[in-house]
């Protein structure tokens, strides 16, 4: 019992440090700490100058090219994780769908942001496995996958972080990982970082902010 508290707290402290080196890293490159270009707080890091995505080629759920066009004309929110992620990543899912449900009923259709979840593992997230995953959180949320090369260069180019922790047996394997959520304008440009541990009531109270200053 005393060996399972100190794995959970040493990935709970992994975690942490995920997500201070992420928020810091984001401080220092996009500028944010110049407090008068900031024009509102937001639990996580809004980018008053949103930044251009690199282009990108991944397969969604459904086994079609996903690409940064498939970003544009409505805002996103990107969450990066695997389908064998024992908490974070259900957890973080079911508050994007009870997010997506309330927004559905107060606001415009074309204000809804669309979720995409991005896999770390495609080892063993296969497009099959990604479908059922994210559809019983969402039946519109969107899954995708690439290639390890063409997924560690979209994590490198969103600032995410993904370390492997080997465990016992083969191929048995879990992944510690940021757990921002990004947040993509209608222009495919990153505005925000969403801290993690999200809810759905403050994620709703962040997107508005961001919303009122977007149009």
């Amino acid at each position: 019992m005393e060996k399972i508290k100190q794995k959970k707290n040493k990935k709970w402290l992994m975690r942490l440090m995920m997500s201070v080196a992420l928020m810091a890293s984001l401080i220092v490159y996009f500028g944010v700490l110049r407090t008068h270009e900031v024009k509102i707080q937001i639990e996580g890091v809004y980018l008053p100058q949103a930044t251009k995505m690199v282009p990108f080629k991944l397969t969604d759920n459904r086994g079609n090219l996903f690409t940064q066009e498939n970003l544009k004309g409505h805002w996103t929110m990107l969450f990066f994780g695997f389908t064998h992620c024992g908490f974070v990543c259900p957890s973080t899912l079911a508050e994007l769908n009870k997010m997506h449900h309330q927004l559905q009923k107060e606001l415009p259709l074309k204000a809804v942001p669309q979720i995409v979840f991005i896999s770390v593992d495609p080892q063993r997230d296969t497009l099959k496995r990604l479908n059922e995953y994210v559809t019983a959180f969402n039946v519109a949320f969107i899954g995708l996958r690439g290639s390890e090369l063409a997924t560690e260069k979209l994590e490198n180019q969103l600032h995410i972080m993904a370390a492997k922790s080997e465990m016992q047996g083969k191929n048995n394997y879990t992944l510690d990982h940021t757990a921002e959520i990004l947040l993509i304008n209608p222009q495919a440009e990153i505005q925000a970082y969403l801290s993690y541990p999200h809810q759905a009531t403050q994620m709703i109270r962040d997107y508005k902010k961001i919303l009122s200053v977007s149009r």
